[in-house]
């Protein structure tokens, strides 16, 4: 049998060492995950979303869907919708957007 220097040589020990070292290994990659990649992906939503137009998806009466940002979005409006209008975002309420009708 090969004997490597610094290894124990009792099968259970060095067992025991690898899956020691493999969760250590897995703990670290966690922890640098939370750590540093966080940072690289902010959500965005509301105000700190910077879309300003809006197009709709689904309507019906005062309030339905939009795609602002490449996302659907709840939105709510006073003017007379239809799905393809362009909109423009006039405020943020939490999930919900208040849009216009896009002036020409």
């Amino acid at each position: 049998m090969i004997e490597i220097t610094g290894l124990p040589a009792d099968p259970m020990k060095f067992a025991f060492l690898a899956v020691l070292i493999g969760f250590g290994l897995v703990a670290a990659a966690k922890v640098y995950g939370l750590v540093f990649m966080r940072w690289k992906t902010p959500f965005r939503v509301g105000e700190a979303m910077n879309v300003r137009r809006a197009e709709v998806t689904d309507w019906d009466g005062k309030e339905g869907y939009v795609c602002a940002g490449g996302e659907q979005w709840r939105a709510k409006s006073n003017d007379q919708l239809s799905p393809g209008d362009q909109v423009t975002i006039a405020a943020v309420d939490g999930l919900m957007l208040r849009v216009k009708k896009k002036s020409v």
